[in-house]
């Protein structure tokens, strides 16, 4: 009797136990597929946009890559159609700095400069050689666009020249392939008789106005006669070893730049560690840009700071997290480019221009517009973190592009941790274009 009671209260005790079992089992899987899974920014700052009004439409896609292992294998995420590997989320910031260095190059062609002519005349158009060295002069534009055709540099307007007046002659050296050009016939002979081919009038000089510098490099085999209206030009290649041999001729205006090739801004450079905001990138940044627009030219990088709009849910898509003043490991101290243009456009045209190409961003600076650009801290190789708010840079990192050299393939940037400098486009566009987030002041 007693076996029997035993028996029934075993039975029904196990009706009770196994769908709880069954329950915690089916529980804990899907925990362990959870934590093995990840989203980008965009998946999880959605749910956050909801409440803050801010939609983080710069987000690159990604989905998630659950690994068949959760527990050795490391996690995985799909970032704009490439599976990366995830870290864990651990912010970089001065002591990545401090390991490694920024990629900064030499300026690989000179640019000339000059301003607009204040009288009607015929422009001269100057082109570089970046092989040989040389610079050449024409006022014909078929001249002109053949030499870009074959690789020569265009440079502008170099001056203006009247319509008549003393000739200038132009001869061609076969065996050395350089040109020179000047004004006196006895010259122009001289040059005839030992092997120079005479090309005849290129242009012409009135008898006084804006004077045209002549030097002569001693070194050079092509290129060795350089001509300029710019004083500054002529002093600094004075100072490189250039021998200066006095006005060739003169012109009745000074040119006009082309930035079809080459631009530099020369924006303001704030160091953010020098100046205790190791976490102020993105607000530094900007404010180089809003400078160079006349914008806040009184304020300290600390003001601007101050005014930071700050998010309230550990998000960058809805404002900064944490604080510019402060750096560590396990805050994401960043701001994005939605909350940094609302942020921007209390004090300037900023605009959210993220996801354009780089040539849209060479367009911007072309038109003398400095852009705020999202790359990685002196352009590492960007190393992305699972934080709580979805998958991000861990070594995130913001600057400002403010130069192109289309002949060198050069970008320039105004970088609050490294100061200012050329880089390789290539470089630059690659880190770039792992999120494509960009902010323009106009």
């Amino acid at each position: 009797m007693k076996k029997s009671v035993l028996l029934v209260c075993l039975v029904t005790l196990s009706a009770f136990v196994a769908p709880a079992a069954v329950q915690a089992e089916e529980e804990l899987q899907s925990s362990a597929v959870t934590s093995n899974s990840s989203t980008m920014d965009s998946g999880s700052s959605e749910s956050d946009s909801s409440k803050t009004g801010i939609a983080p439409a710069e987000a690159p896609q990604s989905e998630a890559v659950p690994t068949a292992e959760a527990d050795t294998q490391p996690q995985t995420a799909v970032v704009n159609g490439e599976v990366v590997t995830l870290e864990p989320p651990v912010k970089e910031g001065q002591a990545e700095a401090d390991a490694t260095q920024a990629p900064k190059e030499e300026l690989r062609q000179g640019n000339a400069r000059a301003s607009r002519a204040t009288v009607a005349s015929i422009p001269m158009y100057r082109l570089y050689n970046p092989n040989s060295g040389e610079h050449f002069y024409t006022k014909t534009t078929g001249e002109r666009d053949h030499l870009r055709s074959v690789g020569w540099r265009y440079e502008g307007i170099g001056w203006q020249a009247p319509t008549g007046g003393s000739p200038v002659y132009r001869l061609y050296n076969p065996n050395a392939g350089d040109h020179h050009y000047t004004l006196n016939a006895g010259e122009r002979d001289q040059l005839k008789k030992v092997g120079w081919r005479d090309e005849g009038i290129s242009w012409y000089s009135p008898s006084s106005g804006t004077p045209l510098y002549r030097l002569y490099n001693p070194n050079a085999k092509a290129g060795s006669h350089h001509y300029t209206p710019i004083t500054s030009e002529r002093d600094q290649l004075k100072k490189a070893g250039w021998r200066y041999e006095g006005i060739a001729w003169y012109a009745v205006g000074s040119g006009e730049q082309s930035y079809e090739d080459y631009r530099l801004l020369g924006v303001r450079n704030y160091n953010q560690y020098a100046l205790g905001a190791p976490s102020g990138c993105e607000g530094a940044s900007l404010l180089q840009a809003l400078q160079y627009k006349g914008k806040l030219t009184n304020w300290s990088l600390r003001s601007f700071l101050n005014t930071i709009p700050k998010s309230t849910n550990g998000n960058p898509n809805s404002g900064f997290v944490g604080s510019p003043f402060v750096e560590n490991s396990y805050t994401y101290s960043a701001i994005y480019p939605a909350p940094l243009t609302s942020w921007g456009q209390k004090y300037g045209n900023v605009q959210n221009i993220s996801g354009s190409s780089m040539n849209t961003l060479i367009n911007e600076v072309k038109n003398g517009n400095p852009v705020v650009a999202w790359v990685t801290i002196n352009f590492q190789p960007i190393r992305w973190g699972n934080w709580n708010f979805g998958v991000a840079a861990n070594n995130n990192h913001a600057v400002t592009l403010d130069g192109f050299n289309k002949a060198g393939n050069q970008v320039h940037v105004s970088d609050p941790i490294s100061g200012s400098y050329w880089l390789s486009r290539t470089t630059f566009e690659n880190i770039y274009n792992a999120r494509k987030y960009a902010v323009v002041v106009r």
